[in-house]
């Protein structure tokens, strides 16, 4: 059976994603530590302060290099994704990438994304100049549009395939997780920057005072939003612990828990033992102390927060376990290689398998059970399938299911067109005046 993390590891895929989130986090965090902490520490002290201005020109650098790779990076994530969606060679997409961008949730949000980076790259100069007066206009617009840019990235993932309630709380999290990521591990590199450059005379540790207090707020804020928003997004994604613990993608998800609750511990430390030594001033040989612990701390956030973007860009090419880990306790597990979703409402359920749940031709089968988990009685079951590109107009066949003998319905020969969150509607008739419909999302790979 193959491995999704070895075969995640191995897609083109992955690695575009990993650098798209790292760059977006590190140009939104440059554009709120410019905001919430650096132009806070700059008020008291020379405007032409020697820490001001170099600290501003490597935001700068950090900025403009991380808007550059999030562009190249996002280029190179459409035209895998559009590779996939339409089975052609990346070479070979160029054709097909308008309808990509104008027919589907991925291509239009990435066309928002593209004006956001543009309305944002109009904000740096004057945002990042290490010189000049710098408007609360400004420093508004420019928070906003970074909180856009990187808040966007959630319907990339498996957030837009939701519906009903969860088609608002899951990308709502989503996106909030996203902006607090960017808040804190997005700051991270330049605050060490910060730390670096500020030496012991007294505006430097001035300066490195109040820029320690001030992203440890924003730092506390970000936390607690990661946790809260994290828990959400788990319950969509895992859905049961034995989920988390049995498939690889839950594994892998833990690991990223782990790794978040150690930068939370390290953060905890530096916000309880190193921030008061150094804002105490109990002297300079205990501040200098203080800051290097703290730059050292810093480092190794940066580190564990770069192996969770890593995480992110692997979970992203991996179906949720929430998918994976079904298995009913009337029948066998689900294949490896099928979708499934299960489908609940009080009147009825529905569990449907895809299979094989990638691009070509495959079989649906249905189940349908009642409240009691028992099977339920149908006269007639029919199927459809939308694609994630269907265009507004263009109602999909329903395609009538036949009955197997084990109670199960069937449907042979679905065209599955593109991979994606494809919506799955089960129609059912119960008698002569009662009728069942279950919806769902259900996620369709890319055909090898």
């Amino acid at each position: 059976m193959a491995d999704p993390l070895v075969d995640s590891l191995a897609d083109p895929l992955f690695y575009a994603r990993a650098v798209h989130f790292a760059a977006t986090m590190l140009v939104a965090g440059a554009v709120f530590f410019a905001v919430f902490v650096a132009a806070p520490a700059w008020r008291g002290v020379a405007g032409d302060s020697a820490v001001a201005i170099k600290v501003c020109t490597r935001l700068a650098y950090i900025a403009w290099i991380s808007l550059v790779l999030a562009l190249i990076s996002g280029a190179a994530w459409l035209v895998l994704t559009a590779a996939a969606m339409s089975d052609r060679p990346p070479a070979q997409v160029f054709g097909v990438l308008w309808t990509v961008l104008s027919q589907t949730v991925f291509g239009r949000d990435w066309l928002i994304r593209l004006v956001l980076a543009g309305a944002l790259a109009a904000t740096l100069p004057a945002l990042l100049s290490p010189r000049g007066h710098r408007s609360p206009w400004l420093a508004t617009t420019a928070a906003v549009l970074a909180a856009a840019f990187a808040g966007a990235l959630a319907w990339s993932g498996h957030a837009a395939g939701g519906l009903n309630s969860e088609a608002i709380f899951h990308p709502a999290a989503d996106v909030l997780h996203l902006i607090a990521a960017a808040a804190w591990v997005g700051a991270l590199p330049p605050l060490i920057v910060l730390f670096a450059t500020a030496s012991a005379e007294d505006t430097s540790l001035a300066i490195a005072r109040t820029a320690t207090v001030r992203f440890s707020m924003l730092g506390i804020a970000s936390v607690g939003t990661l946790l809260a928003t994290g828990i959400v997004n788990t319950f969509y994604l895992a859905g049961s612990v034995s989920a988390l613990y049995g498939t690889a993608y839950g594994r892998l998800l833990l690991i990223k828990i782990a790794l978040f609750l150690a930068m939370v511990a390290v953060a905890a430390g530096n916000r309880f033992l190193l921030t008061p030594q150094l804002v105490q001033q109990a002297s300079i040989a205990v501040s200098r102390d203080a800051l290097r612990r703290l730059r050292r701390n810093a480092a190794i956030e940066v580190l564990a927060g770069a192996t969770i973007i890593a995480i992110v860009a692997a979970l992203g090419t991996m179906p949720p376990a929430i998918h994976a880990a079904h298995q009913h306790l009337t029948y066998e597990a689900v294949p490896a290689d099928a979708a499934f979703v299960h489908i609940h409402l009080t009147e009825g359920m529905a569990d449907v398998t895809i299979r094989p749940g990638r691009v070509g031709r495959a079989r649906a089968i249905i189940r349908l059970w009642d409240a009691d988990f028992e099977p339920l009685e149908a006269r007639q079951v029919s199927v459809t399938l939308t694609a994630p590109a269907a265009a507004a107009g263009n109602n999909p066949t329903p395609r009538p299911a036949s009955q197997r003998r084990d109670g199960a319905w069937q449907v042979d020969g679905i065209a599955l067109s593109e991979p994606g969150n494809w919506t799955v509607s089960v129609d059912v008739v119960l008698d002569a005046t009662k009728r069942l419909t279950l919806t769902a999302p259900i996620v369709i790979e890319p055909g090898q």
